[in-house]
């Protein structure tokens, strides 16, 4: 009785997160309200099922509790009834707000409407690994409020104002990220044209003659007119041109000396031809 006796801090209204406590059997008479034994699962089961804080939420001398339960894949049929300081239990209906995750698994918001919040909260809940209702009892610790809604979505601040604000605000930092990357391609695209034009100027000026100043090894030596390497002779256009006017001349005198050749061949048959003849 003692718990129900501590003073309530006053709030404006407002949402706020606040702090919670559990508990698997009723605080009043220390026993368990769905005939479970094993208090100490219990309890344990109960701290990793309700959300960190609740969402309590105070307008014109009203309050509203959301409570987030988790292991929504394991439960059903969750209901709500509320303790009073004279161990009285009530039922109250609750409407589902929302959803979050934790522990791999998914949360959901329940929203209730509370008089007092010197209050239990003692949700009964189908679990289906256990085959039946656990009921278990929520204490909210209202001096720990602070302003905020959390995983929560407050019906007291409209949620169409949030992702407008979220979105103008997306829609300016994109819009500033964006600018300094656009001047900066219009900035460095000149420069780029730039330097291919000084690379293509470059390619330009560049002859055969430079690309052979610093050719080494046989391969870059002519061959002779035995079919042999000739170390003396550096594979350049000035060698080349003078290779190719040799070779010239000697095709001419080649030619001439066949053509004479075949002159010869050509008087020697016709006398050979007359003699016989005669």
């Amino acid at each position: 009785m003692l718990l129900f006796l501590s003073p309530v801090n006053a709030l404006n209204d407002g949402a706020y997160l606040i702090s919670r406590s559990t508990s698997y059997v009723n605080p009043l008479t220390g026993k368990t309200e769905d005939g479970g034994e094993n208090i100490a699962l219990g309890d344990s089961m109960v701290g990793n099922i309700v959300e960190g804080q609740l969402l309590l939420e105070q307008t014109g001398g009203k309050y509203y509790i959301t409570v987030g339960l988790g292991l929504a894949s394991n439960v059903s049929n969750v209901r709500f009834k509320v303790m009073t300081s004279s161990g009285a239990m009530s039922s109250v209906s609750a409407t589902k707000t929302g959803s979050s995750s934790a522990n791999g698994d998914t949360v959901n918001h329940y929203r209730i409407q509370v008089s007092s919040l010197d209050i239990y909260i003692s949700p009964i809940m189908y679990v289906s690994p256990m085959g039946r209702d656990v009921q278990f009892f929520i204490k909210p610790n209202i001096s720990s409020a602070i302003s905020g809604t959390g995983v929560y979505n407050s019906q007291m601040i409209p949620q169409s104002q949030a992702p407008t604000t979220s979105t103008e605000n997306q829609s300016s930092t994109t819009t500033q990220s964006s600018t300094p990357t656009q001047k900066t391609q219009e900035e460095t695209t000149p420069e780029a044209v730039e330097n291919t034009e000084a690379s293509q100027a470059t390619v330009g000026t560049i002859t055969k003659e430079s690309l052979m100043e610093n050719a080494t090894g046989l391969s870059n030596h002519l061959i002779n007119s035995k079919g042999k390497v000739d170390t003396k002779l550096k594979l350049t256009t000035k060698n080349i041109k003078k290779k190719n006017k040799k070779e010239q001349k000697a095709s001419s005198h080649y030619s001439l000396w066949i053509i004479g050749v075949l002159g010869v061949i050509v008087v020697g048959g016709v006398v050979y031809v007359k003699k016989i003849k005669k």
